[in-house]
């Protein structure tokens, strides 16, 4: 089969036509405009220090897209648990990694987080994976945001509405404490309420059991809930809502604010965090 000089030349310009787009798609990368809108966090401290608090924080960070980040968080370690304001700066590089200078204050004290983009649609990252980059101590802080909305939205009880599985872990470095992990299912009604049951496995026992509770949201996202359990314990959770759609939002990243081997307890070195992920029809 004989090919013509012309068709030659003509697929020659083709091929350099689509590497010069490509290479300048890659060369325009990730800027700050490609983290934009609302993310709900979480973010547990890994550590094997029984002299040193376990750490956990869940909440909602807000980018403008122009290197400006505020938000809302509850954080719970050393036995206790607060909630407050966040704020700080950030900058990403061409190549989808960055940087947040992120000042918490109701904490106190400024965290540099090295964090990367994932699952970028639209111009938008849909996911964060981070870390603390200027923690000195032997522990890991880092954790997951997952994008809420790209819109400024006001929330409430209704935008958590549905069946949701869930699964949460203990975490402690105090071999006195036994390891916990629980799964199972929450149904909320949209007003307030919650139900539920659940399949635990403490010290290598299983069991089941039930709950009801109930729950509230904030405008921007954030939420809690207090849970009444089948054995008697009375957990609290703080909770952030993401994947926010017009049925409501999708999926929930969670902490105890109580925690401790009872559940209905405040241990300095006991930490209780999770997801939930809305079930949907069969």
């Amino acid at each position: 089969m004989r090919v013509s000089k012309r068709c030659c030349l003509q697929i020659g310009l083709l091929v350099f036509a689509s590497t010069a787009l490509a290479i300048d798609v890659q060369a325009a990368g990730f800027s700050q405009a490609n983290v934009k809108g609302s993310y709900s966090f979480l973010v547990n401290k890994w550590i094997a220090d029984v002299s040193l608090q376990q750490f956990a924080e869940v909440g909602v960070l807000t980018f403008d897209g122009a290197g400006h980040v505020t938000g809302s968080a509850t954080a719970v370690g050393d036995g206790a648990s607060q909630t407050g304001a966040l704020g700080g700066t950030y900058t990403v590089n061409s190549n989808g990694t960055g940087v947040v200078n992120l000042t918490t204050i109701f904490l106190g004290g400024t965290d540099r987080v090295a964090f990367v983009l994932n699952s970028t649609a639209g111009g938008v990252a849909h996911g964060v994976q981070f870390m603390t980059a200027n923690d000195s101590n032997n522990e890991v802080v880092s954790g997951t945001a997952v994008l809420q909305s790209t819109a400024p939205a006001a929330y409430s009880a209704a935008t958590l509405s549905g069946r949701f599985t869930f699964q949460v872990n203990a975490w402690s470095a105090d071999m006195n404490f036994d390891e916990q992990g629980c799964i199972g299912l929450l149904t909320s009604d949209g007003k307030g309420n919650i139900t539920g049951s659940t399949t635990c496995v403490d010290l290598g026992v299983l069991s089941k059991g039930t709950f009801t509770g109930v729950y509230t949201v904030n405008p921007d996202g954030t939420c809690s809930m207090s849970l009444v359990n089948s054995d008697g314990s009375t957990p609290v959770l703080a909770c952030a809502l993401n994947t926010v759609g017009a049925a409501g939002a999708s999926d929930l990243q969670l902490v105890v604010t109580n925690p401790g081997p009872s559940g209905s307890d405040n241990s300095t070195n006991y930490e209780v965090t999770g997801t939930a992920v809305k079930q949907g029809a069969p």
